[in-house]
């Protein structure tokens, strides 16, 4: 399903007849284009995306390849990227029909995710072209009356700063886009300046010389806020309360900002005054930012069961994924696996996130369970990390979350190698790199990859644990040093007696199994010399110590 609204595109059909311009192929044109174009044609989007990024290497002021690749990724509903590339493309040329068109996709999109700032400086753009569109209009007045609002989001995608794209193109090629299209880059530029939002520094004058004017001093409380600086936002959004105590949007904003300080408590007590005075339109819509970001403060104070129910009664309000991925995350964080893996299955489904993916590999695995869902998250989500973040360390934090099952799961697959950047993007992180789970797992995969020393080195530190001292005997084996190997394989076979039947079969031990005395050792589960003696008469089999199975997450 595309993420444009389907009834705003209705109302913009005419706009359609226009793709026929857009992704013509004209014969003088340049050949790698012609080629992109071709292979979007017949569908084969990879290739399609391959040759549409290179043209946009050759040609960084055209905004042609990247319009290509947001509708290719649109199409295989990978909307960041799609969104991604149609913002970079509108700040790029792009004949005027193909400029309407990814200024209506980008409108649509913002609008339908209530980001009241991007809907505001898109539709303000596209109507520049279309002055007479009433339905743009409407997104427009919207979005304007919004702004600072509950629903002004951001954070359902992730997007590149156009202007530091446009300054490096700029850079790279100044002359070629002078030469190429030199109206265009007027009409860039003009575009460029109107719909600029005004800074705080520029508002701050206007606001000493009008202090009384509400209007002004919400909006650079706005510029403040947008430009990260929260303590003169703060300041500002007290003085608007003063004078308007009654002022939903303003108590909303404040716990807003006092989430971005960090203070969660002050926060929840913003969020409950805003609350007590809804607003009279899209009450629904008020009330699921109110709850969804109270369940966030909750969650910061380890407020755990007040955050879940906050949760749960944003996704009430609106069935939207977010609500679905806070609980799949707040459920993670509380081992409850299956609530995790339902909550962010029914997350995948609305809308397919690269993180609700993750905590739905992560939490089946916790499960144990395999299976159609359980491939496809994993391979999303280690798709999504090898194409924007090929060095794991870069990666931000919230997908890190998964690293630890991700390199477990590669492990089994045969990739070692690719499981050890994972594994060793997470060395510094003292939240993990002391877990009997991180020992055993990355000393197991450096055991395969042949790295004995730093596989022995973590493995002796996964105390009791029957798996690990199998790992270090086999270990043992390959370096010829029998006492070692002998000593391990009685700690292992101490507490879970298959290792012994297991270790008649391992191929590392057949050198030493040619010796009869290291097989007596076997057989007798651990005693060169004596005999094992017969249990006193009457007495019932000695019950054996709890052990650890090879494969265990939880007891290592």
């Amino acid at each position: 399903m595309s993420f444009i609204h389907t009834g705003l595109v209705g109302k913009f059909i005419s706009l359609i007849l226009t793709l026929s311009f857009v992704f013509s192929i004209i014969p003088s044109e340049d050949a790698v284009l012609k080629e992109a174009k071709q292979a979007f044609s017949r569908k084969a989007y990879s290739e399609a995306i391959k040759k549409f990024s290179k043209y946009s290497d050759l040609h960084p002021s055209e905004g042609v390849g990247n319009m290509y690749m947001g509708y290719i990724y649109e199409y295989k509903k990978d909307y960041p990227k799609s969104i991604q590339n149609f913002r970079k493309a509108a700040e790029l040329n792009l004949d005027k029909e193909q400029r309407k068109t990814v200024l209506l996709k980008l409108a649509l999109f913002f609008n339908y995710h209530q980001d009241w700032n991007l809907a505001a400086a898109y539709s303000s753009r596209y109507l520049k072209y279309d002055s007479k569109n009433e339905e743009m209009q409407k997104i427009y007045n919207r979005a304007v009356g919004n702004r600072g609002n509950p629903g002004s989001n951001t954070g359902y995608v992730h997007v590149i700063k156009p202007q530091d794209t446009k300054k490096d193109d700029k850079i790279k090629d100044d002359r070629q886009d002078k030469k190429d299209n030199p109206k265009q880059q007027t009409q860039n530029s003009l575009e460029e300046n109107s719909e600029a939002q005004k800074s705080s520094t520029d508002l701050e004058k206007s606001v000493a010389a009008n202090p009384n004017n509400e209007e002004l001093r919400w909006e650079y409380s706005l510029a403040l806020f947008d430009e990260k600086k929260y303590d003169l936002a703060e300041e500002n959004i007290k003085i608007l309360i003063e004078k308007d105590p009654s002022r939903t949007r303003y108590h909303y904003k404040m716990g807003i900002v006092k989430l971005r300080k960090d203070d969660p408590k002050a926060a929840i007590e913003s969020f409950e005054k805003a609350r007590k005075n809804p607003f009279s339109k899209e009450t629904n819509v008020f009330f699921y930012y109110v709850y969804l970001n109270e369940g966030l403060a909750y969650q910061k104070l380890n407020q755990l069961e007040q955050a879940e129910e906050s949760y749960k009664a944003a996704f009430k309000q609106v069935q939207k994924d977010p609500p679905l991925l806070a609980l799949a995350r707040l459920n993670h964080q509380k081992s409850e696996w299956v609530a995790c893996s339902e909550h962010a299955d029914n997350a995948v489904a609305i809308a397919g996130q690269t993180e609700s993916h993750m905590f739905r590999f992560v939490c089946l695995g916790e499960l144990g369970k395999s299976g159609t869902k359980f491939q496809n998250s994993f391979d999303k989500y280690r798709q999504f990390l090898e194409s924007n973040f090929p060095d794991p360390k870069n990666s931000p934090d919230k997908y890190k979350v998964g690293f630890l099952r991700l390199a477990r799961h590669l492990t089994t697959l045969g990739k070692e190698a690719n499981a050890e950047k994972y594994f060793a993007s997470l060395e510094s992180e003292p939240d993990v790199n002391t877990t009997r789970e991180y020992l055993f797992y990355r000393g197991k995969n450096l055991f395969y990859l042949g790295k004995s020393d730093d596989a022995i080195s973590l493995l002796q530190k996964v105390s009791s644990s029957s798996a690990a001292y199998f790992l270090l005997a086999r270990i043992y084996a390959k370096k010829g040093d029998l006492n070692s190997t002998k000593t391990n394989l009685k700690l292992a076979g101490e507490l879970k007696d298959e290792y012994w039947s297991m270790a008649n079969k391992e191929t590392d031990f057949a050198e030493f199994r040619k010796d009869p005395k290291f097989v007596l050792f076997i057989s007798r589960k651990g005693s060169d010399d004596v005999a094992p003696k017969e249990p006193p008469a009457g007495n019932s089999k000695a019950i054996p110590l709890p052990s650890v199975p090879l494969q265990s997450s939880k007891n290592l």
